[in-house]
């Protein structure tokens, strides 16, 4: 859950001794706890909090003149709350932090794209709010903390959409993310004990989550959590290999497919459309393929399955065709719809195709689904970890069993979209 989202302005304030003391000063603000206000803020973050992010994104940095930004991740320290957190210097020295703060058990991967793109209109929100205040400008000054205002309020409204995902949406999480998709390449080799899986997420994430990580895994039914006895070693007496394990029982891929819904639609209803259309969807698919795709490609389609203004269209589009004049009001008031299309046409998501009157109508090119299968490649993994001399890779028996005997649980069972 969102808390709040703040911002400060960085100041130095000269005290009657003459002494300075470096000071945040809150610039515009947005509550969603109702029992936290600005008189006690401490509540949500301390000042000691607040220097300590403002310290992880400007270590390294201090020798840099100019403008400057960058994004920050962490948990705070006073307060039982996460944050991400947005900074910017301004050219003439300004510094302003943003911050979002969310509950522990919130899983920020999924405002990943959203937090990036407020960070965008705000770079050039802090430049013209500098520009006018060296100027003297009060009416575009007012005008500028009234657009900062609509943003940040964009923020936590497309923050409360993303509260509740559907299977798809929660398949996209998984390839939204680099520390899932290590996790599920490392449960492709082999089952692990999540100690040590944690280990190998901290390799390229600090202090991950690894509850949160595994929510869409376990919630799509794709890995299982046991608990392995282990076995004494008669030497020192010491229980080895004990502990909560992880078992990959069903793979995953998110892939394009063509739109045979509208397909079929388009030759009952419209066949100049059709022919047209069908030209275009043979087009991609001669060229694509699931299995040469990137995992940068992956990330970008799930990023926009994880738009709520997107996904709504792309739901919109399944079953349905229409005039790019008249497409349904479906939008949030918010939404940037000319950057929307265009996103969707260079990605090929959606196509547009002329009539004989040279009116414009907007379709859906390629429909995105998440497959979910049994990997068979696993049960002879299982046998070379087994039997593998290397320690790293060796798995123990127990835990070899348990693999084998889940996944002969696993094979029957579906999951559907």
């Amino acid at each position: 859950m969102i808390e709040a989202i703040l911002s400060f302005e960085f100041v130095l304030i000269q005290k009657p001794t003459g002494e300075v003391e470096p000071e945040f000063k809150l610039f515009v603000s947005k509550f969603k706890n109702e029992n936290v206000s600005e008189e006690n803020l401490h509540e949500l973050i301390t000042r000691s909090d607040l220097f300590s992010i403002f310290y992880h994104h400007t270590t390294n940095v201090q020798e840099i003149v100019g403008t400057f930004s960058n994004l920050y991740e962490g948990r705070l320290k006073d307060t039982p709350y996460q944050v991400s957190s947005y900074f910017k210097q301004e050219e003439s020295g300004t510094q302003f932090l943003v911050v979002l703060i969310f509950s522990l058990d919130e899983d920020m991967g999924v405002y990943e794209e959203l937090i990036r793109n407020l960070s965008k209109k705000l770079d050039y929100l802090f430049e013209s709010y500098e520009t006018a205040k060296k100027t003297n400008q009060i009416s575009l000054l007012n005008k500028i903390i009234n657009k900062f205002e609509k943003e940040i309020n964009n923020s936590i409204f497309q923050i409360e959409r993303l509260a509740n995902l559907d299977k798809i949406q929660r398949a996209a999480l998984i390839f939204n993310s680099y520390e899932r998709l290590e996790i599920l390449e490392i449960l492709r080799n082999s089952p692990m004990s999540k100690r040590e899986v944690r280990n190998r997420i901290e390799r390229i994430k600090e202090n991950p989550n690894l509850d949160v990580l595994l929510e869409p895994f376990l919630e799509l039914n794709l890995i299982r959590r046991d608990w392995i006895k282990g076995k004494r070693d008669k030497r020192t007496g010491i229980v080895e290999n004990q502990g909560e394990y992880l078992f990959l029982t069903k793979d995953i891929d998110l892939i394009r497919v063509p739109n045979n819904d509208l397909l079929n639609h388009l030759k009952d209803f419209n066949e100049e459309i059709y022919s047209k259309y069908e030209e275009k969807v043979i087009e991609f698919f001669s060229e694509y393929n699931p299995n040469t795709q990137s995992t940068e490609e992956r990330k970008k389609i799930a990023s926009l399955l994880l738009n709520p203004d997107i996904y709504d269209f792309f739901a919109l589009l399944k079953n349905k065709f229409y005039p790019k004049d008249k497409m349904p009001h479906i939008f949030s008031d918010f939404a940037e719809i000319d950057v929307i299309f265009k996103d969707l046409k260079k990605m090929n998501i959606i196509t547009e195709i002329k009539d004989k009157k040279g009116r414009e109508w907007i379709l859906l090119l390629t429909d995105i689904k998440p497959i979910i299968f049994f990997p068979e490649y696993l049960l002879q993994n299982i046998r070379n970890a087994y039997h593998s001399e290397e320690k790293e890779k060796k798995i123990p028996y127990e835990v070899a069993k348990k693999a084998l005997d889940l996944l002969e649980v696993a094979y029957p069972e579906t999951v559907e979209f």
